[in-house]
């Protein structure tokens, strides 16, 4: 029997042009009306005409790559419905975890995107807090144990502030948030310690960490107000690491989430282990392909993005 798991990209993925095929489609312009219309402007205009900077701050990227991901699981149930038959699964990176719980029927479209822009606030108000010059930074090659002990000296070095192990992405694949100067310091050390790489990112602020503690109550009050229920295809949390047992647990975990690591490696150990026969990324992008292929080859070897996929069938029309 064939099983079938949906893996949403996390932010990162956003670029100029990446709408361009999903409105083609009668139904993807649609949804982009749609959500254009809750938003305040085109989304639309945004994803395909930038500027790119717009797209990459956080309280736009975060709503388009939402809105690009879940159109694009649209139009392949009209274009290509076959590949979507068998769906038993969904997880998600990061921001993505939204739209896995949006397409197993946890929430509404429309809800979901409430909840996105309530998130994308929240990290908007983290990166202009006064508390902490916060980033992120990529740290590989080195053990966990290794990478603690390189935060915990670089913390202590600098005097004030911290680091925090923010997303465990494949093996000894991580990425750290915190405070800018802990992270520069970090990164050295990390390097004289042997890691492969060590590099900071461009993030808008400590996300996954203590620092958004105060940040996340815009978000707490939309997830008491929006109709959740439990979706009808297992769902991966990234705090556990596991698949959600309850609606109440989907409350609790979507607020930790913006103060905890991204267990994604964990998740897709569990969900492997599952005997899934085919992964599919909506995109937009390969970011989930390319981090699949460092967790397990094999998987890898069977996911399919819906982009190439979708178009390579020839059959987008308007």
């Amino acid at each position: 029997e064939h099983s079938i798991a949906v893996l949403f990209p996390g932010q990162g993925t956003q670029r100029v042009g990446m709408a361009a095929w999903l409105l083609k489609i009668s139904t993807g312009r649609s949804l982009f009306d749609m959500a254009s219309n809750l938003l305040g402007y085109s989304l639309a205009d945004l994803c395909t005409q930038g500027p790119q900077e717009k797209l990459d701050a956080p309280l736009f990227s975060q709503t388009a790559i939402y809105v690009c991901s879940l159109v694009a699981i649209e139009v392949a149930k009209r274009e290509i419905p076959e590949l979507l038959q068998h769906v038993k699964t969904a997880a998600g990176f990061d921001l993505g975890e939204y739209s896995a719980l949006a397409y197993g029927g946890a929430f509404s479209f429309e809800d979901g995107l409430k909840l996105v822009k309530a998130r994308a606030d929240a990290i908007y108000a983290a990166a202009r807090s006064q508390s902490v010059r916060g980033g992120m930074a990529f740290i590989s090659g080195i053990t966990d144990d290794i990478l603690q002990s390189c935060l915990d000296q670089a913390a202590e070095a600098c005097e004030s502030g911290r680091a925090f192990i923010a997303s465990y992405i494949f093996h000894k694949g991580r990425t750290c948030s915190g405070d800018l100067e802990v992270l520069v310091k970090t990164c050295d050390l990390a390097l004289a310690a042997g890691a492969n790489d060590a590099k900071m990112l461009n993030a808008s602020g400590p996300l996954h960490s203590p620092y958004m503690e105060g940040m996340e109550s815009k978000l707490a009050q939309v997830l008491n107000e929006v109709h959740i229920q439990m979706p009808s295809i297992s769902v991966y949390s990234n705090v556990t690491g596991k698949v959600y047992t309850s609606v109440e647990e989907i409350r609790k975990l979507l607020l930790r989430q913006l103060l905890e690591p991204v267990r994604w490696e964990q998740s897709m150990s569990d969900l492997i282990a599952g005997g899934h026969s085919r992964y599919i990324e909506p995109g937009p992008g390969k970011q989930l392909k390319a981090m699949l292929r460092r967790i397990s080859p094999s998987a890898w070897s069977t996911m399919i993005t819906l982009e190439e996929r979708c178009c390579e069938r020839d059959k987008l029309y308007v």
